[in-house]
């Protein structure tokens, strides 16, 4: 067997095209440099060749703590050493993790685990219809749920294709695709006329109250309390996807910081700071459909939901949020970040705006407000990438995908955001001496949300 140690990113690039698929996991990865990371520490990734890497990606935003925190580290080593995957049976790691999401989770009187978001939402969804009867979801336009057939449509969505069917992948079920309503984002009055106009036909809504798939565009409170009402009056299960926002704003989600408790919610990512999860969070009538035989059972099964060392990961976690300074201290330097970028967009003379909510950072191409999918298409895409990718040249890690979200951690602090800025005007000044007038150039092609 060929050990990989003394490899650079070149020779351990050309072994990964021979055995994964364009040499990722999927396109949302690919960097458009041969990166090879092979240690990652705090707030930095190191590749093959002994770079050392800003990381503004984050796992996808999993690790709000930093890589290789030692708390999570040592609380999953602990729990490694005296049991492992069961598969039978209750862990006591289960009851102490569930117990402790009750205690965070506005909408949790009881939860469910699984390995990742998108099966979280699958199952929230599949829970919905078992108890409503009913078949048909409605999502918004810009919103990613996961990868299956359910609701993988409609995400950053090519200008033409807004307002109709736009899968993400080959391959899906149109049958079972179809079932899915997409409505604008922020527009209740089109989400109680369909209902109203289709009495008993839909068993949810879900909805991501901060839409970070398409970068950071919020919900208004007046939208999310409107989808409460809409949903208590027609009957319909109204589910909050906090896989991105859960944990990582607040240690009780976006729910928390709004003051509007769905009948169900979905988490993942930084719930376990960098471990494998995923979990249904809601009330207790719903969720105990799970724990029934019988033909009106929900299956709700997997091999490795709920295993030691992410039961672990997540305890550890919780403990490290529950600190009265945490999100203070990453809000500031969210804050902070976003008010310097757009001291530097007003100095250089650039359309753009900062954007973002809490360590979820971005710059939008574009002048003016949003709150619809529909108004981000005024982003330039074509200047959106090659800010990022000349970031990526200097080492500063995240997708390079116009519209995506980049993120902080606990592990970044203001010396590292004050050389990350010095960069960022430097790119910045270049682009506006070579940008001479706006260009609508949305990308056509589809890129790999997570």
């Amino acid at each position: 067997m060929h050990s990989t140690q003394n490899d650079d990113n070149a020779t351990l690039t050309e072994r990964a095209l021979r055995v994964l698929p364009g040499g990722h996991m999927s396109p949302g990865r690919k960097l458009g440099f041969p990166y090879v990371f092979v240690r990652a520490q705090g707030a930095y990734l190191y590749d093959a060749d002994g770079r050392e890497h800003v990381d503004f990606h984050c796992g996808f935003g999993a690790n709000v703590l930093g890589h290789c925190h030692p708390a999570i580290r040592r609380r999953v080593a602990e729990a490694s050493e005296r049991i492992d995957l069961i598969g039978a049976g209750t862990l006591d790691l289960e009851v102490e993790a569930a117990e402790a999401l009750v205690r965070c989770i506005p909408c949790a009187e009881q939860v469910a685990f699984c390995s990742s978001g998108s099966e979280a939402t699958y199952h929230a969804l599949r829970l919905a219809r078992a108890v409503t009867g009913a078949t048909r979801i409605i999502k918004f336009q810009g919103g990613y749920h996961g990868w299956h057939d359910y609701v993988a449509m409609n995400c950053q969505s090519a200008p033409d294709a807004v307002g109709r069917y736009d899968p993400i992948s080959a391959g899906i079920l149109r049958e079972a695709a179809l079932k899915t309503v997409v409505l604008p984002y922020n527009d209740a009055d089109a989400v109680e006329s369909y209902i109203k106009s289709n009495r008993g036909k839909v068993a949810a809504i879900i909805v991501e109250p901060i839409a970070h798939n398409v970068g950071s565009m919020r919900a208004t409170d007046d939208f999310l309390r409107a989808l409460r009402r809409i949903a208590t009056e027609q009957g319909v299960i109204l589910i909050f996807d906090e896989v991105i926002t859960g944990f990582r704003h607040a240690l009780g989600g976006y729910q928390s910081i709004c003051g509007v408790t769905p009948d169900l919610a979905t988490f993942g990512k930084a719930a376990a700071a960098g471990y494998p999860v995923g979990l249904v969070a809601g009330r207790r009538d719903l969720l105990e459909r799970v724990s029934r035989t019988g033909t009106d059972a929900v299956f709700m099964g997997g091999t490795f939901n709920g295993t030691p060392s992410t039961l672990a990961a997540i305890l550890a976690t919780i403990e490290q949020l529950s600190q009265p300074d945490f999100y203070p201290k990453l809000f500031d330097l969210g804050d902070y970040l976003r008010c310097e970028i757009d001291a530097i967009i007003a100095r250089v003379g650039l359309p753009a705006q900062s954007a973002g909510f809490g360590s979820v950072w971005l710059l939008y191409f574009f002048v003016g407000p949003y709150s619809r999918y529909e108004d981000l298409l005024r982003n330039d895409d074509a200047l959106d990438l090659k800010f990022r990718r000349q970031m990526l040249a200097h080492r500063y890690i995240f997708q390079p995908l116009a519209l995506k979200r980049l993120y902080l951690s606990a592990s970044h602090d203001r010396a590292i955001l004050d050389r990350a800025l010095e960069v960022i005007e430097k790119i910045l000044r270049t682009l506006a001496v070579s940008h001479t007038r706006p260009v609508r150039a949305h990308a056509e092609v589809k890129s790999a949300a997570v």
